[in-house]
């Protein structure tokens, strides 16, 4: 099974107060959007943006096998976000709801450094640096329901 077909079965259900998210990491993913100048639909309880970057000029496939592949994805959603490394076999699935956790396996022990979502591009250039690779950033797959976001992410992508 796939990565990403194994993302969609573990979604957990919305929790949501109006249209404040309770959750630490629905905050954080809030902030993340309003710092890349994205609103949300008025009555938009669940949105999100998903974003996957490959070693390859090109972008990455949807499907793919985490145990020869290198992948980074990082996926905010409206209740929480998460990132997702896999490399040289090994794979780490990190996910921040009220507290950063967990999900599946943390092959890269990356949960102890894991930063708050704005610092995000710090853990990043240490995964590259640290196993000597380069994600490219500007054949990234994004993923969003969304309008017009897709510029300012791919704006923000270039700053990583």
């Amino acid at each position: 099974m796939s990565r990403s077909s194994a993302r969609r079965t573990a979604d957990p259900a919305p929790r949501v107060m109006g249209s404040a998210t309770e959750s630490v990491g629905g905050q954080a993913a809030l902030g993340w959007l309003r710092a890349r100048a994205i609103s949300t639909p008025p009555n938009t309880l669940r949105w999100h943006v998903e974003i996957a970057m490959g070693l390859e000029p090109a972008p990455p496939p949807s499907d793919f096998d985490e145990t020869k592949t290198t992948r980074f994805h990082l996926d905010v959603y409206s209740e929480e976000w998460g990132l997702f490394f896999c490399h040289g076999g090994k794979a780490s699935w990190i996910r921040v709801t009220d507290l950063a956790f967990v999900h599946g396996r943390d092959d890269h022990e990356l949960l102890a450094i894991v930063p708050s979502l704005r610092d995000i591009a710090s853990l990043l250039r240490e995964l590259e640096r640290r196993h000597g690779i380069h994600f490219q950033r500007e054949h990234a797959t994004i993923r969003t329901n969304l309008a017009n976001a897709e510029p300012h992410i791919r704006s923000w992508l270039r700053t990583l």
